[in-house]
């Protein structure tokens, strides 16, 4: 049996890979949320703005282990989606490094950038166009 797929493996796979895709989603639209309201608040509100911002990295940073679960799957079924998958989370993880070290050094324009232009573009290509496709790779 080695190297073959039994039917009841390849319907967990496609079960697993459909609750973590709704899953992402679910996590993506919560980054966004807060996104939002990290950028609304000021630094006089200190001690909110840093919970706030590290339910941020931690958010993406389970996003991108979730997304990561997903592609590699999908790597094993051979779509080109993996790298483009990779590149992005490459991207997600120099934001997060960038978002941490200007929160260390207290840059709020340098964190403001990070975070209203440089995490959203790359979050909003994986609600537009990375998750989709996934979507319907998994239904082929």
């Amino acid at each position: 049996m080695s190297g073959m797929t039994s039917p009841s493996s390849t319907g967990l796979s496609h079960d697993f890979l459909a609750q973590a895709i709704v899953l992402s989603q679910e996590l993506l639209s919560d980054i966004f949320s807060k996104i939002n309201s990290v950028a609304d608040l000021t630094p006089e509100r200190e001690y909110i703005w840093n919970n706030q911002l590290m339910s941020l990295t931690s958010d993406v940073s389970q996003f991108v282990e979730i997304t990561t679960l997903i592609s590699k799957v999908m790597m094993n079924r051979k779509h080109s989606i993996f790298m483009e998958i990779k590149e992005s989370h490459i991207q997600l993880l120099f934001i997060l490094k960038g978002v941490v070290q200007a929160q260390q050094k207290q840059d709020l324009f340098a964190l403001e950038d990070l975070i209203k232009y440089e995490l959203k573009d790359n979050l909003t290509q994986w609600k537009i166009d990375l998750i989709p496709q996934t979507k319907r790779l998994l239904n082929t």
